[in-house]
């Protein structure tokens, strides 16, 4: 199971909604099994599916019994919570207190190992919950939408887990626990826009500059209606079909760039 992280510390850039529809991607086109996490305590992802039941991802940080819940024959999802902060869990004060997700999938391996991905949605943060989804992480999604702010939060996070990197570590040999590689994907991106341009100047200097997703009605709203934009695409006419071909195209060619990238780490 590869493991991918979307996160960045800045609100408003679409992480959730493209957490949301690269697990439908992976489980209905690619026809593979999916784990979707939502590690975001604003619970966006959980507010798309229905019928859940009471346990959530604090259950992990609990140590008690986790459900998954099965939404789909290949796409499985651990439910969010408003609890999910440092303070209502009090990690400050327990050890290892950014491994917790660490442990629970080496714990709970026998249980997941038939996922072929877990996605993981976090919170808009430097916290020690979002730590622990960085930490178990294969690659780490970084989705800035064209802005200033957001690059300066894609450098922040390089920063973020490069630290990760010296401190978890095997006090023995030295060798760190977190092996994630952060990819900068831009959201939103409009071609006309000036300040789509001139992100766009930057990130693509960027080692790790992984592509672009247009901006989209259809996208955007996907979290609202709970449709991913490829079921919508099912839903369509051959001329709908033919109206939004470049767009499909070119978010199907990213979100496999992203797969390749988890898949040979």
């Amino acid at each position: 199971m590869k493991i991918i992280t979307v996160n960045i510390n800045k609100g408003g850039t679409g992480k959730s909604t493209i957490s949301y529809n690269l697990a439908k991607y992976i489980s209905e086109k690619k026809d593979q099994k999916v784990l979707l996490v939502d590690g975001d305590r604003s619970c966006n992802l959980s507010y798309s599916f229905d019928n859940l039941g009471k346990s959530t991802i604090v259950d992990i940080f609990d140590r008690k019994p986790l459900e998954i819940y099965p939404v789909s024959k290949n796409l499985g999802f651990i439910k969010g919570s408003e609890l999910l902060e440092d303070h209502s869990l009090d990690l400050k004060s327990k050890q290892n207190n950014c491994m917790i997700m660490y442990m629970w999938i080496s714990d709970n391996y026998k249980r997941i190992e038939d996922y072929d991905y877990m996605i993981i949605d976090t919170h808009n943060d430097d916290s020690l919950v979002t730590s622990n989804f960085l930490a178990v992480a294969d690659i780490v999604l970084g989705v800035s939408e064209p802005s200033r702010n957001g690059l300066r939060a894609w450098l922040e996070l390089e920063d973020t887990i490069n630290y990760l990197k010296s401190e978890l570590i095997e006090l023995k040999t030295r060798e760190t626990y977190v092996n994630a590689e952060p990819y900068l994907l831009g959201n939103r991106v409009d071609h006309i826009g000036n300040s789509s341009k001139d992100f766009l100047e930057v990130a693509e200097k960027q080692n790790n500059f992984i592509g672009i997703i247009q901006k989209k009605e259809m996208l955007a709203k996907s979290l609202i209606d709970d449709i991913s934009i490829f079921e919508r695409e099912n839903k369509m006419s051959v001329k709908e079909k033919e109206k939004h071909e470049s767009f499909f195209n070119n978010i199907s060619s990213v979100f496999d760039t992203i797969l390749e990238k988890a898949d040979r780490t």
